[in-house]
């Protein structure tokens, strides 16, 4: 699996944000607090939805804002994918109201059929995604 891009809108600390990776190594680098883990967060959110947050969906939205929406492009197995979530705040309380998930077999929409669309795509569930492709800010030694 190979990310492409990533695009977000009021996520976390991103107002707004378009990230384009090339091939090869790519390194993020900033001062604490910059939003390196939330990219990181943000690609992990796309695959697998509220289930992959530590924290909860109201507190992935930017402060002030009503919703929040991470794009993620990725190349898998030979195929191009795109997968889209979407999160609204109504009455202090957030939702996914939107995910979907196109790629060479068709579209998938909802979020637990996304969900189990990546699962099945990747062959890993969030737990393996966690322990073998991702760590978290402050695991790196777990």
């Amino acid at each position: 699996m190979k990310f492409e891009r990533l695009r977000l809108e009021h996520f976390k600390c991103f107002e707004n944000g378009d990230l384009r990776l090339k091939p090869g190594v790519t390194v993020i680098h900033g001062l604490n607090g910059s939003g390196k883990s939330s990219l990181l967060e943000a690609c992990f959110f796309a695959l697998y939805g509220a289930t992959a947050l530590e924290r909860t969906l109201e507190e992935i939205v930017t402060i002030g804002a009503d919703e929040a929406t991470v794009e993620l492009w990725f190349t898998h197995d030979g195929g191009d994918y795109h997968v889209r979530r979407r999160v609204q705040v109504r009455n202090d309380r957030a939702q996914t109201v939107e995910a979907v998930l196109e790629g060479p077999m068709g579209t998938t929409e909802g979020a637990r059929d996304v969900r189990r669309r990546v699962i099945e795509l990747l062959r890993m569930d969030a737990d393996a995604f966690l322990n073998c492709a991702y760590v978290r800010q402050g695991e790196v030694n777990k």
